[in-house]
Protein backbone atom coordinates (compact mmCIF):
# COMPACT_ATOMS: atom_id res chain seq x y z
CA UNK A 1 0.00 0.00 0.00
CA UNK A 2 1.53 3.73 -0.97
CA UNK A 3 2.18 6.54 1.70
CA UNK A 4 -0.81 8.47 0.07
CA UNK A 5 -3.79 5.22 -0.21
CA UNK A 6 -1.77 5.42 4.48
CA UNK A 7 -2.44 8.92 4.65
CA UNK A 8 -5.90 8.96 3.35
CA UNK A 9 -6.95 6.11 5.29
CA UNK A 10 -5.87 7.85 8.23
CA UNK A 11 -7.46 10.98 7.44
CA UNK A 12 -10.60 9.01 7.04
CA UNK A 13 -9.69 7.40 10.68
CA UNK A 14 -9.43 10.42 12.38
CA UNK A 15 -12.57 12.18 10.12
CA UNK A 16 -14.45 8.98 11.72
CA UNK A 17 -13.67 9.64 15.06
CA UNK A 18 -14.40 12.96 15.33
CA UNK A 19 -17.71 12.42 13.91
CA UNK A 20 -18.63 9.91 16.10
CA UNK A 21 -16.88 11.09 19.02
CA UNK A 22 -15.33 7.99 19.99
CA UNK A 23 -12.03 5.69 18.53
CA UNK A 24 -14.60 2.52 19.23
CA UNK A 25 -17.60 4.10 17.54
CA UNK A 26 -15.10 4.89 15.03
CA UNK A 27 -13.75 1.70 14.53
CA UNK A 28 -17.68 -0.07 14.21
CA UNK A 29 -19.05 2.57 11.48
CA UNK A 30 -15.69 1.40 9.36
CA UNK A 31 -15.94 -2.21 9.93
CA UNK A 32 -12.01 -1.95 11.80
CA UNK A 33 -10.73 -3.10 14.69
CA UNK A 34 -10.20 -0.58 17.93
CA UNK A 35 -6.32 -1.24 18.37
CA UNK A 36 -5.57 -0.26 14.16
CA UNK A 37 -7.62 3.04 14.70
CA UNK A 38 -5.91 4.22 17.54
CA UNK A 39 -2.75 3.53 15.89
CA UNK A 40 -3.89 5.39 12.80
CA UNK A 41 -4.29 8.28 15.54
CA UNK A 42 -1.21 7.77 16.33
CA UNK A 43 0.75 7.57 13.04
CA UNK A 44 -1.14 10.81 11.98
CA UNK A 45 -0.16 12.84 14.60
CA UNK A 46 3.49 11.18 14.46
CA UNK A 47 3.40 12.62 10.63
CA UNK A 48 1.73 15.88 11.52
CA UNK A 49 3.97 16.55 14.65
CA UNK A 50 0.97 17.93 16.46
CA UNK A 51 -1.98 17.04 18.98
CA UNK A 52 -4.58 16.26 17.07
CA UNK A 53 -7.38 14.73 19.57
CA UNK A 54 -7.24 14.62 23.41
CA UNK A 55 -8.31 11.39 24.69
CA UNK A 56 -9.95 10.53 28.12
CA UNK A 57 -11.41 7.89 29.51
CA UNK A 58 -15.17 9.00 28.70
CA UNK A 59 -14.59 11.15 25.70
CA UNK A 60 -12.44 12.55 22.69
CA UNK A 61 -11.94 16.09 22.54
CA UNK A 62 -10.65 17.71 18.80
CA UNK A 63 -7.85 20.86 19.81
CA UNK A 64 -7.89 23.96 17.54
CA UNK A 65 -5.19 22.29 15.16
CA UNK A 66 -7.06 18.88 15.24
CA UNK A 67 -10.19 20.84 14.11
CA UNK A 68 -8.58 22.78 11.56
CA UNK A 69 -7.18 19.51 10.15
CA UNK A 70 -11.06 18.26 10.35
CA UNK A 71 -12.14 20.82 8.25
CA UNK A 72 -9.65 20.17 5.63
CA UNK A 73 -9.68 16.35 5.55
CA UNK A 74 -13.44 16.47 5.12
CA UNK A 75 -13.38 18.74 2.27
CA UNK A 76 -10.54 16.45 1.14
CA UNK A 77 -12.42 12.95 1.15
CA UNK A 78 -15.69 14.72 -0.21
CA UNK A 79 -13.42 15.94 -3.36
CA UNK A 80 -12.12 12.20 -3.83
CA UNK A 81 -15.51 10.60 -3.24
CA UNK A 82 -16.79 13.02 -6.32
CA UNK A 83 -13.76 11.94 -8.25
CA UNK A 84 -14.36 8.71 -7.67
CA UNK A 85 -18.24 8.63 -8.59
CA UNK A 86 -17.24 10.47 -11.68
CA UNK A 87 -14.90 7.97 -12.60
CA UNK A 88 -17.44 5.49 -12.33
CA UNK A 89 -20.16 7.49 -13.97
CA UNK A 90 -17.96 7.71 -17.05
CA UNK A 91 -19.92 5.25 -18.84
CA UNK A 92 -22.72 8.18 -18.28
CA UNK A 93 -25.10 5.65 -16.40
CA UNK A 94 -26.44 7.74 -13.86
CA UNK A 95 -25.62 5.97 -10.47
CA UNK A 96 -24.57 7.33 -6.94
CA UNK A 97 -25.44 9.05 -3.78
CA UNK A 98 -27.17 12.71 -3.82
CA UNK A 99 -26.61 14.75 -0.45
CA UNK A 100 -29.13 17.59 -0.69
CA UNK A 101 -29.74 20.36 1.70
CA UNK A 102 -32.70 22.45 2.02
CA UNK A 103 -35.58 24.38 3.84
CA UNK A 104 -37.61 22.55 5.85
CA UNK A 105 -40.71 24.13 3.85
CA UNK A 106 -39.77 23.14 1.07
CA UNK A 107 -38.88 19.46 1.61
CA UNK A 108 -42.34 19.07 2.95
CA UNK A 109 -44.30 20.49 -0.08
CA UNK A 110 -41.96 19.50 -2.91
CA UNK A 111 -39.15 17.37 -2.67
CA UNK A 112 -41.73 14.77 -0.08
CA UNK A 113 -43.28 13.96 -2.84
CA UNK A 114 -40.98 14.40 -5.69
CA UNK A 115 -37.60 12.02 -4.02
CA UNK A 116 -39.67 8.85 -4.24
CA UNK A 117 -40.96 8.98 -7.95
CA UNK A 118 -37.35 10.11 -9.04
CA UNK A 119 -36.07 7.47 -6.83
CA UNK A 120 -38.33 4.55 -8.40
CA UNK A 121 -37.38 5.97 -11.69
CA UNK A 122 -33.69 5.72 -10.83
CA UNK A 123 -33.31 2.72 -8.98
CA UNK A 124 -29.01 3.24 -8.64
CA UNK A 125 -29.62 6.45 -6.90
CA UNK A 126 -29.38 6.77 -3.22
CA UNK A 127 -30.48 10.35 -1.86
CA UNK A 128 -29.79 12.45 1.73
CA UNK A 129 -31.79 14.54 2.54
CA UNK A 130 -31.26 17.15 4.87
CA UNK A 131 -33.67 20.18 5.81
CA UNK A 132 -32.76 22.87 7.93
CA UNK A 133 -33.17 26.74 7.73
CA UNK A 134 -29.93 27.70 7.78
CA UNK A 135 -27.40 27.85 4.76
CA UNK A 136 -24.90 24.55 4.44
CA UNK A 137 -21.84 25.25 2.79
CA UNK A 138 -21.90 22.64 0.16
CA UNK A 139 -18.09 21.55 -0.11
CA UNK A 140 -16.85 22.13 3.09
CA UNK A 141 -20.18 19.70 4.13
CA UNK A 142 -20.21 17.14 1.48
CA UNK A 143 -23.65 18.31 -0.02
CA UNK A 144 -24.24 17.96 -3.94
CA UNK A 145 -27.37 20.42 -4.53
CA UNK A 146 -28.51 22.92 -2.02
CA UNK A 147 -31.82 24.58 -2.36
CA UNK A 148 -32.63 27.99 -1.21
CA UNK A 149 -35.27 31.24 -0.97
CA UNK A 150 -33.08 34.69 -2.01
CA UNK A 151 -29.85 35.41 -2.58
CA UNK A 152 -26.51 35.50 -0.52
CA UNK A 153 -23.36 36.60 -0.68
CA UNK A 154 -22.11 33.06 0.18
CA UNK A 155 -23.75 31.61 -2.92
CA UNK A 156 -21.53 33.74 -5.02
CA UNK A 157 -19.22 30.91 -6.02
CA UNK A 158 -21.87 28.17 -7.15
CA UNK A 159 -23.99 27.04 -10.46
CA UNK A 160 -27.38 27.59 -9.95
CA UNK A 161 -31.01 26.31 -11.46
CA UNK A 162 -33.97 28.65 -10.78
CA UNK A 163 -37.59 27.64 -10.50
CA UNK A 164 -40.50 29.21 -10.04
CA UNK A 165 -40.24 32.59 -7.85
CA UNK A 166 -42.28 32.83 -4.28
CA UNK A 167 -44.73 35.63 -4.12
CA UNK A 168 -45.27 36.50 -0.55
CA UNK A 169 -49.16 36.94 0.39
CA UNK A 170 -50.54 38.45 3.58
CA UNK A 171 -53.19 36.76 5.16
CA UNK A 172 -55.79 36.15 8.38
CA UNK A 173 -58.39 34.12 9.30
CA UNK A 174 -61.80 35.32 8.87
CA UNK A 175 -62.08 35.03 12.67
CA UNK A 176 -59.27 37.60 13.51
CA UNK A 177 -60.85 40.24 10.48
CA UNK A 178 -64.26 40.12 11.77
CA UNK A 179 -62.70 41.34 15.17
CA UNK A 180 -60.16 43.60 14.39
CA UNK A 181 -59.61 46.88 12.28
CA UNK A 182 -60.40 46.50 8.36
CA UNK A 183 -56.81 46.91 6.68
CA UNK A 184 -56.78 48.83 4.00
CA UNK A 185 -52.98 50.53 3.84
CA UNK A 186 -50.00 48.90 5.08
CA UNK A 187 -49.27 51.82 7.32
CA UNK A 188 -52.08 50.24 9.55
CA UNK A 189 -50.22 47.18 10.17
CA UNK A 190 -48.65 48.41 13.18
CA UNK A 191 -51.88 48.14 14.80
CA UNK A 192 -52.39 44.65 13.83
CA UNK A 193 -51.03 41.52 15.56
CA UNK A 194 -48.37 39.85 13.52
CA UNK A 195 -46.81 36.26 13.37
CA UNK A 196 -43.62 35.97 12.19
CA UNK A 197 -41.84 33.42 9.82
CA UNK A 198 -37.56 32.41 10.82
CA UNK A 199 -35.23 30.50 7.98
CA UNK A 200 -32.43 29.57 10.30
CA UNK A 201 -31.06 32.86 12.21
CA UNK A 202 -32.80 35.47 9.30
CA UNK A 203 -36.12 36.41 10.42
CA UNK A 204 -38.33 37.80 7.69
CA UNK A 205 -40.25 40.56 9.77
CA UNK A 206 -38.42 43.21 7.41
CA UNK A 207 -41.75 43.65 4.61
CA UNK A 208 -41.79 46.12 1.10
CA UNK A 209 -45.72 46.65 -0.23
CA UNK A 210 -45.43 48.10 -3.71
CA UNK A 211 -48.32 49.88 -5.56
CA UNK A 212 -48.37 51.56 -8.75
CA UNK A 213 -48.30 55.67 -8.81
CA UNK A 214 -47.20 54.99 -4.87
CA UNK A 215 -43.97 55.26 -2.96
CA UNK A 216 -42.79 51.68 -1.69
CA UNK A 217 -43.77 51.52 1.89
CA UNK A 218 -41.71 49.39 4.33
CA UNK A 219 -42.90 47.64 7.64
CA UNK A 220 -40.55 45.89 10.32
CA UNK A 221 -42.96 43.48 11.83
CA UNK A 222 -43.14 42.65 15.10
CA UNK A 223 -45.21 40.03 17.06
CA UNK A 224 -46.19 37.72 20.32
CA UNK A 225 -45.42 34.28 18.33
CA UNK A 226 -42.43 34.07 16.15
CA UNK A 227 -41.54 30.33 14.46
CA UNK A 228 -39.22 28.69 12.28
CA UNK A 229 -41.71 26.36 10.49
CA UNK A 230 -43.92 28.06 8.05
CA UNK A 231 -47.16 25.52 8.59
CA UNK A 232 -46.56 26.51 11.94
CA UNK A 233 -47.34 30.20 10.79
CA UNK A 234 -50.13 29.56 8.87
CA UNK A 235 -51.59 27.46 11.06
CA UNK A 236 -51.48 30.31 13.75
CA UNK A 237 -52.82 32.51 10.93
CA UNK A 238 -56.13 29.86 10.52
CA UNK A 239 -56.42 29.97 14.31
CA UNK A 240 -56.82 33.65 14.43
CA UNK A 241 -53.85 34.66 16.06
CA UNK A 242 -53.10 37.31 13.50
CA UNK A 243 -52.04 38.49 10.23
CA UNK A 244 -48.92 36.08 8.82
CA UNK A 245 -47.29 37.18 5.59
CA UNK A 246 -45.98 33.71 4.13
CA UNK A 247 -45.60 32.27 0.09
CA UNK A 248 -49.16 31.93 -1.86
CA UNK A 249 -47.25 28.83 -2.74
CA UNK A 250 -48.23 27.17 0.33
CA UNK A 251 -51.51 28.44 1.05
CA UNK A 252 -53.50 27.85 -2.40
CA UNK A 253 -56.04 25.60 -0.17
CA UNK A 254 -56.45 27.34 2.35
CA UNK A 255 -57.53 30.49 0.85
CA UNK A 256 -59.93 28.05 -1.65
CA UNK A 257 -62.05 26.81 0.82
CA UNK A 258 -61.85 30.35 2.91
CA UNK A 259 -59.60 28.90 6.33
CA UNK A 260 -57.51 31.98 5.01
CA UNK A 261 -58.68 35.86 3.47
CA UNK A 262 -55.50 37.40 1.10
CA UNK A 263 -55.06 41.05 2.52
CA UNK A 264 -54.35 44.11 0.61
CA UNK A 265 -54.77 42.71 -3.03
CA UNK A 266 -53.97 46.34 -4.43
CA UNK A 267 -50.49 46.17 -3.06
CA UNK A 268 -47.77 43.54 -4.35
CA UNK A 269 -44.34 42.80 -2.55
CA UNK A 270 -41.35 41.66 -4.31
CA UNK A 271 -41.32 38.42 -5.72
CA UNK A 272 -38.80 36.23 -3.59
CA UNK A 273 -36.00 34.15 -6.01
CA UNK A 274 -36.14 30.59 -5.39
CA UNK A 275 -32.83 28.01 -6.54
CA UNK A 276 -31.37 25.27 -6.69
CA UNK A 277 -27.02 25.73 -6.32
CA UNK A 278 -24.04 23.24 -6.87
CA UNK A 279 -20.67 23.87 -7.38
CA UNK A 280 -19.91 20.38 -9.23
CA UNK A 281 -20.72 21.14 -13.84
CA UNK A 282 -24.22 19.22 -14.38
CA UNK A 283 -22.30 17.73 -17.57
CA UNK A 284 -20.03 15.93 -15.14
CA UNK A 285 -22.36 14.13 -13.16
CA UNK A 286 -24.88 12.16 -14.53
CA UNK A 287 -26.60 11.39 -11.28
CA UNK A 288 -26.82 15.25 -10.79
CA UNK A 289 -27.81 16.17 -14.35
CA UNK A 290 -30.69 13.66 -14.24
CA UNK A 291 -31.94 14.76 -10.30
CA UNK A 292 -31.78 18.52 -11.63
CA UNK A 293 -33.60 18.06 -15.30
CA UNK A 294 -35.85 16.48 -12.63
CA UNK A 295 -36.50 18.77 -10.64
CA UNK A 296 -36.79 21.29 -13.81
CA UNK A 297 -39.33 19.51 -14.77
CA UNK A 298 -41.59 19.37 -12.41
CA UNK A 299 -40.90 22.61 -10.02
CA UNK A 300 -39.98 24.93 -13.62
CA UNK A 301 -39.91 28.31 -13.78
Amino acid sequence: MSKTVDKLQRMRIFVAVVNEGSFVKAAVSLELKAPTVSKAIQLLEFDMKARLLIRTTRSVMVTDIGQRYYEKARFILNEVQDLENETRQASGSARGKIKITAPVSFGEHVLGPLIPQFLKKYPDIEIELDLTGDIRDLKRDGFDIGIRNGMSDQLQDFYYLPFRSLKPTLVASPSYLSENENLTHPEQLGNHQIVILRAGSRLFNRWTFQKDGEEDFRFNASGRYICNHIQNGIEAAIQGLGIANTYAFYIEKMLENGQLVKLLPDYHQPDVLRFAYYHQKRTLSPKLDVFLTFLEERVGM
